[in-house]
């Protein structure tokens, strides 16, 4: 299992910056215990017997062990317990629900309402102090409340370690095969393994015959391994013995017979399900800027009612203290919380990860999003990432030409093909091709374990339907030719003029993007990703289902990793023996080419077999170099024709059959093409300013093959030598070594990263597109580690156990949804349910408009602030009746601003958002920029035209302005000291009160329309509003309800006394209008200088 040795004990949590020091030392003995107590890999099967006595090991033939015992099984299992996995831990409901009064906006809040029963207690005839007490106190619950159900939905982390293990399994107890429950399996017991079955625990392998398996689980990768049961060298980790089966590997092939090793959670995946569920985080970067406005706002309120209460009771002499302190600190408490700030900004969050659920990108927790924004490297995986994790068969080498793609029919015309072959059945067609095309399909189909299934609506197959030759050309035309995509540049196969198949080789496309069509109905292929490959590239051309029912299979030899070949021998269906009492028999190899062409002597052509002479090997040499110079893993075929008696026991090791003089029919060019829209996806990564790197397993060539076509380097790349440890230039001529090295891309082996030093990594970090090869997990650790080192912030994929490390300690971990593990999923912020790179460039461009939305958010809705404290700022040195009332700001701050506020969630992304590079790590979601745009320039103007409405009343009830100084402790409330006289004007105690309410509505009102002509103005942050258009039909809908409810507070009989309003006169309305063109000369003109000037000083004060 490549890249999960022993340092997944030591890494897997140890060096994770997420984890504390706490998580460290609680974890550090069960880390240590990951693969450092396995021993058994070491040891021989007698000594495996004698340290599981009890299981009765039978050496000479461990198929015939006996096994536990039904008494000793019971024992174990009460002593040891189940073999399960813990669930991870969840917070309760009433401790997830009480975590939500754990905010300063709340404790705020609450010491305001009980400041507020005091004064009321204290003094009863002042009703609005219970009000105000009253709907502090529901406000608190119901966003709590709110927050509550939001956060519950978000808290779906993923879990399911136990769907990998199998319900029931097999094994032997008393000498009997039983079947029981996975959970009832204790150490030493005698598992069976059989094809098609998952590994219940972790199992050391005794006997096996073929035994492939499958532990994508623990390693992430997909490729089976080979197991053995030999023991291995005391330097071979547990990992890499392929003898200890691990709990969760699923069986794909063969069989064997193993003794259980290690149960529950001391099995592997057990140990690390346990290490990534008992994990502290660190707070995310949204909520340490959420917390760092919170505790600003929870400062500034604070200090802001401390000194207008003081400067009160300077100015009355500290006469009314009780007042003061509900008029004045009070009231700027609570105009200073934005009460429904969190509440927008979840609700932002949810409308965010909803839209990134429908494209397939799950969050974990809501405010990762943010820090997909963020990202400025992204290391993915290339397999089923970056590309299809679908083999597929692009070219093939036959005749001694190159064909790419489906080849060409014999005959080039319908009616041509009608009169040479009329009424044919199609399954009898392959003559349609040139020769040697049909033998190497047949090679394609027969030597090859996949197996075709067909479900859901399917078309019938020729077999039974028996089509025309007709027919089945029309098949080929419409149905299975390859068709380039928009991004693919087609290659010709053959000459326009005579017809005939050029024999030169094909030219790879940049940034091509190769992908199968499916045929009609859908027809699964199951078996090895290569054979799967070459099964459908067969089943394109001929009627595979029919071939195989031509033969049938007498011998095979399975294919390996050491032999690198695959044989099979058939003889064809309802053949009887001749006068002499033979048959004949055909022998199939299909494997490694290098390896086949060894046993060949002739090549087939179209005019025949030839010998394999210099030339022709040059030509082989030649095709083989090219496919995998080019990325493509290639397989060669050859076969034999022989007579044998029908009743030949036919044995690899006896050789009695003819292994030699056998003739190569061609090569299968395979690869697993990139998807379709990932070169899109790198396109939109370079135009951001994203560094993109390629991690992978594989081959530089074949990475570097995938790199070009998906455009993440160009032609002519840097490679850093595995074994000179220097850079060299590929493909580049010496002339052009010094316009090389100016090159922003790198391939490089992984096999020196661990030897680099810092000024080695300084100078490959430098490069934007990296390529990195021949990596294991815990290169991808250490990648993610120097990046962060360098102040990046790191988005990173895996699928595997061992990609765990990497994912906890990235800024951002991404899992794969349809093929990770659950343990990947389990240590990763993000799930992408498809499994596609394009998928992440999504979630980077919506976290990077959540920062955005939540800044104009932000800046929409401290705007208001200001001008609810002026008012108290005036009566306190001024004497000037209140202009606006508790009630009124928490109308404001409730009622009226948050629709707009939430609408702003929707806003469409500016043009420019995925043109600009990365916000740096210092950048604040709330600026200094911001808060003096809020509270300095746009709350400048609303406070300049809502006061200018406030006095306008006065003056239109007849009132001076200047006869308003310090009236307001004797006139113009309840119980005035007599009747107030301004120009000769006598005003008794209720026109008072009413021309009070009037232009405290008037306040009110030019304050929240101002804002509902500001919202268009905080749509865009650099863009200017005509460019960018009103084309959020949400805010459309949130201005009006912004406006219905200021016309519901201010003119609805029984709402008006509690809110403290009276219809103002109607010209008060135009005050709005005039804050709105202001507020639009201001932004356009600041938004035109940020766009041209973004980085002069005075511009960057401007800009947020």
């Amino acid at each position: 299992m490549p890249g999960a040795a022993h340092w997944l004990a030591r890494k897997i949590f140890g060096r994770n910056g997420r984890v504390n020091a706490a998580d460290i030392r609680r974890n550090e003995e069960s880390s240590r215990s990951l693969s450092n107590t396995f021993k058994e890999h070491q040891l021989t099967i007698a000594e495996i017997a004698q340290c599981y006595a009890s299981s009765r090991i039978n050496i000479d033939s461990p198929s015939s062990s006996k096994g536990l015992t039904t008494e000793e099984a019971e024992t174990r299992l009460a002593k040891d317990g189940l073999n399960a996995l813990a669930p991870p831990p969840e917070i309760s409901n009433v401790k997830l629900f009480l975590r939500q009064f754990v905010n300063l906006f709340w404790i705020l809040l609450i010491g305001a309402a009980i400041l507020s029963l005091i004064t009321y207690f204290l003094d009863t005839t002042v009703v609005i102090n219970l009000y105000a007490a009253v709907v502090l106190i529901l406000i608190v619950v119901v966003m709590c409340v709110v927050t509550f159900f939001e956060e519950k939905k978000a808290i779906n982390v993923v879990r399911g370690f136990t769907n990998l293990l199998p319900t029931k399994c097999s094994v032997v107890r008393n000498g009997s095969q039983i079947i029981i429950d996975t959970e009832k399996i204790v150490l030493g017991d005698i598992v069976i393994i059989k094809c098609g079955s998952r590994v219940p625990a972790d199992v050391r392998i005794l006997c096996c015959s073929n035994l492939k398996l499958e532990a994508s689980s623990i390693t992430g990768e997909a490729e089976p391994i080979d197991f053995q049961s030999e023991a291995v060298a005391e330097h071979i980790d547990v990992f890499d013995a392929a003898n200890v089966a691990f709990n969760g590997s699923f069986c794909v092939d063969g069989d064997g017979i193993g003794v259980a090793i290690r149960t529950g959670e001391k099995t592997i995946l057990g140990q690390i399900a346990s290490l990534t569920t008992t994990q502290t985080e660190e707070k995310s970067s949204l909520e340490i800027e959420i917390n760092r406005f919170v505790k600003f706002v929870f400062i500034s309120a604070l200090t802001m009612g401390a000194v207008i209460f003081f400067i009160g009771c300077l100015m009355t002499r500290f006469d009314d203290i009780l007042g003061l302190l509900t008029s004045g600190f009070l009231v700027v408490i609570i105009a200073n919380v934005p009460q429904g700030l969190p509440a927008t900004v979840t609700s932002e969050l949810t409308i965010i990860a909803r839209r990134l659920a429908k494209k397939n990108v799950y969050m974990k927790k809501l405010d990762v999003v943010d820090a997909f924004g963020a990202a400025t490297v992204i290391a993915s995986d290339k397999t089923g990432t970056l590309t299809t994790n679908n083999m597929t068969v692009t070219d093939v080498w036959v005749g001694l030409k190159y064909i790419s793609g489906i080849p060409e029919v014999r005959h080039k015309t319908l009616h041509t093909l009608q009169n040479t072959t009329r009424n044919r059945p199609i399954a009898m067609g392959l003559d349609i091709y040139d020769k040697p095309i049909p033998e190497l399909i047949t090679l394609m189909s027969i030597c090859n374990k996949a197996q075709i299934e067909i479900t859901g609506t399917t078309v019938p197959t020729i077999s039974n339907e028996q089509l025309s030759i007709a027919g089945r050309l029309r098949r080929n035309q419409e149905n299975l030719l390859w068709h380039p995509n928009g991004r693919t540049k087609a290659v010709t196969t053959s000459d326009p003029e005579t017809g005939n198949t050029l024999t030169g080789r094909p030219k790879y496309a940049h940034q091509t993007s190769v992908t199968s069509m499916k045929l009609p109905g859908e027809r699964r292929i199951i078996g090895m990703p290569s054979e799967v490959a070459l099964l459908r590239y067969a089943d394109k051309v001929a009627n595979v289902s029919w071939l195989r029912s031509r033969y049938q299979t007498v011998y095979e030899v399975p294919f390996n990793s050491l032999r690198k070949w695959h044989l099979m021998i058939v003889r064809e269906s309802g053949r009887t023996a001749d006068a002499d009492g033979q048959i004949s028999f055909t022998l199939m190899l299909k494997g490694a080419p290098e390896v086949v062409i060894t046993k060949c002597s002739q090549i087939a052509t179209a005019d025949g077999e030839v010998p394999i002479d210099e030339e022709v090997g040059m030509d082989f040499q030649d095709a083989y170099d090219h496919y995998g110079n080019n990325g493509r893993r290639v397989i060669g075929f050859a076969k034999r024709d022989f007579r044998a008696s029908p009743d030949t026991k036919f044995n690899v090791d006896e050789q009695n059959f003819p292994f030699a003089q056998l003739t190569f029919v061609g090569i299968a060019a395979i690869m697993d093409p990139p998807r379709p829209d990932t070169a899109n996806a790198i396109a939109e990564c370079k135009h951001a300013g994203i560094k993109v790197f390629m991690v992978t397993g594989d081959h530089p060539s074949t990475a570097t093959a995938i790199a070009k076509e998906i455009g993440l380097i160009g032609h002519q790349e840097e490679v850093i030598h595995e074994k000179s440890r220097r850079r060299v230039a590929v493909n580049v001529p010496p002339d052009d070594l010094e316009e090389e090295a100016t090159k922003d891309w790198a391939v490089v082996h992984g096999k020196i990263l661990t030897e680099m030093n810092d000024a080695g990594w300084d100078q490959l970090l430098e490069h934007n597109y990296i390529v990195f090869a021949r990596t294991t997990p815990e290169h991808k650790l250490l990648i993610v580690e120097k990046c962060q080192e360098r102040g990046e912030i790191v988005c990173v994929t895996g699928d595997g156990v061992n990609d765990a490390p990497a994912l906890k300690k990235a800024n951002i971990g991404v899992a794969m949804g349809v093929t990770g593990s659950d343990v990947a999923k389990q240590a990763a912020d993000v799930v992408l349910m498809d499994d596609n790179f394009a998928s992440i460039v999504k979630g980077i461009e919506e976290g990077r408009l959540l920062f955005d939305n939540l800044r104009k958010t932000i800046a929409y809705t401290l705007t208001h602030t200001i001008p609810e404290v002026v008012p108290i700022i005036l009566n306190f040195l001024l004497g000037i009746p209140m202009a606006i009332t508790s009630l009124q700001i928490l109308s404001i701050d409730l009622g009226t601003e948050i629709t707009p506020a939430i609408s702003l969630a929707y806003e469409n992304a500016e043009r420019d958002i995925m043109s600009k590079p990365p916000r740096k790590k210092t950048t604040r979601l709330v600026s200094f920029a911001l808060l003096a745009y809020s509270y300095l320039f746009a709350a400048g103007i609303i406070i300049y035209w809502a006061t200018a409405a406030y006095l306008y009343v006065y003056w239109y009830n007849g009132i001076s302005f200047t006869d308003l100084f310090f009236s307001s402790q004797r006139y113009f409330k309840y119980n005035p000291v007599g009747n107030f006289t301004s120009n000769d004007n006598v005003y008794n105690e209720a026109l008072q009160v009413d021309i009070r309410n009037q232009a405290a509505s008037a306040y009110y009102l030019t304050l929240v329309m101002s804002q509902a002509f500001h919202i268009w103005m905080c749509t865009t942050r650099r863009t200017s509003f005509f460019r960018h258009g009103a084309n959020n039909v949400v805010t459309v809908y949130a201005v009006i309800i912004e406006t219905l409810l200021v016309i519901i507070f201010i003119y609805t009989p029984g709402i008006q006394f509690v809110m403290g309003a009276s219809p103002p006169p109607y010209k008060a309305w135009f005050f709005s209008l005039g804050a709105g063109i202001c507020l639009w000369i201001f932004n356009e003109t600041r938004k035109y200088f940020i766009r041209n000037w973004p980085y002069n000083n005075i511009v960057r004060i401007f800009k947020w």
